[in-house]
This record gives C-alpha cells, sequence and structure tokens, in this order.
C-alpha cells in the first residue's frame, strides 16, 4: 500500500470510530446528523450577513418534547449527507404521531390557525397584511427553549408522581422509557411551562423594543407593568401572581389567543376586564370597582392626558415643598454662621449699642 493508501484507510477507520457510537448512543438518530451537528463551533454567516449556529446541544434536546423523533421527520428537505442547506420548517406539517381523540396524524395547524386570528396574527380583520412584518412573532420567538418541567400545578409546585406510582405503569409498559416519556409529555401540558418571570421576559423581547413600539404604535407595557404591584411581586419571584398570559387570555381559552384590547371577545376589552380580574386564581369576589384600576398607564400627554398633568402637578407640589424647606434650612445656617448678622442698620446700631453698655 502506498502512503496515501494508509492515510486513506486511517481516515476511513477514524471515521467508523466516530459514527458507530454515535449511532449506539442515539438510535433514533439514523442520518447521524449529530456526527457534525454536535459541534459547538459549527456555524456561518448567511446571505443576509446573519450569524447562525447549527451546533445542537443532545442534552437538551434529549429532555425536550421533540426527543426521539428522527431529524428529517421535521426537516423533510434532508435525506443525504452532506445535505443542501436546509429549508425553514414548517411547524404545522403533519407529524409522526397518531392523534388519539381524531385519528388522524398530529398537526399543529389548529395552534396556527388561533394564533392567526390574535392579536399577534399576519393579517387584519379585513385579511390585508399588518404592516411590518418582520416584527411578528413566530413560534420560535416565544417557544425557544421547549424543555419538559417537573410536575406543577397552576400557580404551585408539586413534586408530582412518585416513583411507586410510576412503576404501577411500568407493570405493563415495560417497553423502553415509553413511561417516563408520556408521563413528561402529558404533565408537562398541565401547568405554564415558564414561571411567571419568565413569561414577562418573554413578553419584553417585543413589547419592550423601542423600534418595534415605535413602528406599531405601542406603549411600553412591559415598564408600566412592573410599576405595578403584580409586576412587584413577579420580580421578586412570586408564582401567584398574575403575569401577562392571566390577564390577557380569557379563561379557559388557548394562551395563543391574545387579542386586541379594542376586540369585543377580548379579556382586556372594558366590559370584561371585571371578569378577568375576578377568576377563581385571583380576586374572586372583588367588585367591579377593582377593573376601574388603569394597569398599563405610561403618562403620555395625547392618550392620558388628566394622568399626564396630573403627574406634573404632583412633580410640581414636590418640588416646591422640597425647595421651600430647603431655603429654611439655608437660613437657619445663615443664622447659626452668623449669629449677629442683621439687614437692618438701625437695628445693627441698637445691637451694638446694647453690646457696649
Amino acid at each position: 500500500m502506498t502512503i496515501i493508501q494508509k492515510i486513506a484507510a486511517l481516515c476511513v477507520l477514524l471515521c467508523s470510530l466516530l459514527i458507530v457510537p454515535q449511532y449506539a448512543a442515539h438510535a433514533d438518530d439514523e442520518l447521524n446528523c449529530t456526527m457534525c451537528h454536535k459541534h459547538r463551533g459549527l456555524s456561518r454567516v448567511d446571505e443576509d450577513g446573519n450569524f447562525r449556529l447549527f451546533y445542537i446541544n443532545q442534552e437538551l434536546f434529549d429532555s425536550s418534547p421533540h426527543r426521539g423523533r428522527r431529524c428529517n421527520e421535521c426537516h423533510s428537505d434532508i435525506d443525504q449527507i452532506p445535505h443542501k442547506p436546509a429549508k425553514k420548517v414548517d411547524c404545522t406539517q403533519q407529524c409522526h404521531i397518531i392523534e388519539p381523540s381524531g385519528k388522524k396524524k398530529f398537526s399543529h395547524k389548529i395552534i396556527a390557525k388561533t394564533l392567526s386570528e390574535s392579536a399577534h396574527g399576519r393579517h387584519k380583520s379585513d385579511g390585508t397584511l399588518k404592516p411590518h412584518q418582520e416584527d411578528l412573532p413566530s413560534c420560535k420567538d416565544c417557544h425557544d427553549q421547549p424543555l419538559y418541567r417537573p410536575l406543577s400545578f397552576y400557580k404551585g409546585e408539586s413534586p408530582g408522581m412518585s416513583k411507586r406510582g410510576i412503576s404501577r405503569c411500568k407493570s405493563c409498559h415495560a417497553t423502553g422509557d415509553f413511561v417516563e416519556k408520556f408521563y413528561e409529555h402529558v404533565t408537562s401540558r398541565l401547568h405554564k411551562t415558564r414561571t411567571s418571570k419568565e413569561i414577562v421576559k418573554v413578553c419584553a423581547k417585543c413589547h419592550s423594543d423601542e423600534d418595534i413600539r415605535k413602528r406599531h404604535k405601542l406603549d411600553d407595557v412591559v415598564k408600566s407593568y412592573k410599576e405595578t404591584f403584580h409586576g412587584k411581586m413577579v420580580e421578586l419571584g412570586s408564582e401567584h401572581t398574575p403575569d401577562c398570559i392571566d390577564c390577557h387570555v380569557v379563561n379557559g381559552e388557548s394562551v395563543h389567543r391574545i387579542e386586541s384590547r379594542k376586540v369585543a371577545t377580548s379579556s382586556t376589552y372594558p366590559t370584561n376586564v371585571a371578569t378577568t380580574c375576578r377568576t377563581s386564581e385571583c380576586h374572586e369576589k372583588a367588585s367591579p370597582q377593582l377593573a376601574s384600576f388603569q394597569t398599563h398607564v405610561t403618562y403620555s400627554r395625547e392618550k392620558y392626558p388628566m394622568q399626564f398633568y396630573m403627574l406634573i402637578m404632583f412633580k410640581g407640589l414636590l418640588a416646591f415643598v422640597m425647595y421651600f424647606f430647603l431655603l429654611l434650612i439655608f437660613f437657619e445656617l445663615l443664622r447659626r454662621l452668623f449669629p449677629r448678622f442683621v439687614w437692618n442698620k438701625a437695628k445693627r446700631a441698637d445691637i451694638q449699642g446694647v453690646e457696649h453698655d
């Protein structure tokens, strides 16, 4: 064998050593995608100048709802290695499983339809496209960390099902890790997959962006929310305090159906706010007057003239009181430093005459 043949054989051997363990560790990766995508530095700058990272964290993927699925079930255009640039994944395409209640292949089309009818949808009520389409959220803008979480109930934590309870399921479902997968799949949807503080941060990615707010004429609702009692409690870590979704989603509806406050069916429509506040998890016995509180006041003269001028009045009153007392303190300090000083010459002469006597 020549030197070149020996080097080629060595390369083949090394590649086989790399590929075989990958198949053994992740049997679902039939195309062995992680042979390349396991490297943290796998990235490039695309034609638009955007940095794109193609690294797959196997540990995170194994704890996600998509674990156990082959890569090409979502990336359906990839059927060989090396492959051409992958097309954008369509989250509404039919999936790998049969939806039990309808005996049909599962699809996210229902969720996509609900989202399209919400305030975050890409079309107006008349069917025309909204301006600045690039600002409107897609699935991955909110679902950027689709991980399974421990079982917890709404507005509270619970340790979940005991290992002994899971073992009863395994007495029949003994193949592989089906019980753990099914348990996590179901229980992760029985509670909010994010804490209240995380939800506020997700909403803030768009609603705190100054450029987006200017283009869509939106108030800084995140800042005004954080100034309220609810916002301060969430910042301190409370899980029993309403966050964005609690108020902006009608009780019992999909969290994807966030409607504008101008829509009559919205949870924040003026006539519906009281009902929203009186849900069983919040102020169940509250009077309608509680709903008269304005949560997202920004003190804009155009939108909230009364609050704007009230703020100016209180600032002026505060400044007057503070400067008045500062002036008194200043005069008191002068008197202590110069106890014999007087402005009137006649009084000064009288004081001096008394001192001489």
